[in-house]
């Protein structure tokens, strides 16, 4: 409100999407997000706060970052052999981050792959990030199908797949 009385705040223009370009529109920005942002050692997704936390990248956002990987390879923001390389960075990652009897923690220095505790009673493993991790990963397991070069090594890597 202006000192005379009169609102002097000015609408703005509300661009009106289809369904399908503002399905678009989320899942480019969804992708880029886990795309661009990622820790650039291990490839995964880092914690939103980066004031407090420099390097930590958490694990059930990683898994959410690897399906977008996917959708961005089937709408062609990226390549096959891009995709399968980031995977790739991430699983070498977690190949000597802590593990918990198979279960990673919430929080894991994308650095060093030490376990950063989510809370002060934090014993580690985080079952339910790492659900949401392998959801990702066995997703692109069942995606990422070629049976050469890049992808077979990628499947390679996964439990249970190097016989498929």
């Amino acid at each position: 409100m202006s000192t005379t009385g009169k609102n002097t705040i000015q609408k703005s223009r509300v661009e009106r999407l289809s369904d399908d370009a503002l399905l678009e529109l989320v899942q480019q920005r969804t992708f880029r997000y886990f795309w661009e942002f990622a820790e650039p050692h291990s490839g995964m997704a880092r914690e939103r706060n980066r004031d407090v936390y420099q390097n930590v990248v958490t694990t059930g956002g990683s898994g959410f970052g690897v399906m977008a990987i996917i959708v961005a390879v089937e709408r062609k923001w990226i390549t096959r052999v891009e995709a399968v390389a980031r995977i790739s960075k991430i699983l070498a990652f977690l190949s000597q981050a802590d593990r918990y009897h198979g279960a990673f923690a919430h929080w894991i220095d994308g650095s060093t792959g030490k376990t950063i505790a989510f809370s002060k009673k934090d014993n580690g493993a985080d079952i339910v990030e790492t659900s949401f991790l392998f959801q990702g990963l066995l997703t692109a397991r069942q995606y990422f199908t070629k049976r050469d070069g890049e992808e077979k090594e990628y499947a390679r890597q996964l439990p249970g797949c190097g016989s498929r």
